[in-house]
């Protein structure tokens, strides 16, 4: 299996759209993306989707733009968030779902 790295990064807001949401500025993409690049980011698994999150970034001073679920909560949106969490679940494994030849593990791993 080949040592292949995907990196996926939010430019827009963290939070939704409302007053409550931050705006991901140029300032913190361009840190995260030289955090990558040098290898001095920190990460922890994500635990509503199992994959690795930025935890701490050099750059990116505001917690809330690496640990949403976290802004939810100080904010009490946490319900909120949860039911955001479920539907991108339900989204995902109907979208797999579609694909026959799939192995069903790849579907529950969702």
């Amino acid at each position: 299996m080949p040592d292949l790295e995907a990196y996926v990064l939010n430019t827009g807001r963290v939070g939704g759209n409302g007053e409550d949401s931050k705006k991901v500025t140029i300032a913190d993409s361009s840190a995260i993306v030289q955090g990558i690049v040098e290898g001095t980011i920190e990460w922890e698994t994500d635990p509503d989707f199992g994959y690795d999150v930025a935890s701490s970034v050099p750059g990116v001073d505001d917690p809330d733009l690496l640990n949403p679920a976290g802004m939810y909560r100080r904010q009490g949106r946490g319900s909120e968030h949860q039911v955001m969490v479920e539907r991108l679940h339900n989204e995902r494994r109907e979208y797999l779902a579609g694909f026959e030849q799939l192995h069903p593990s790849v579907v529950a791993g969702v």
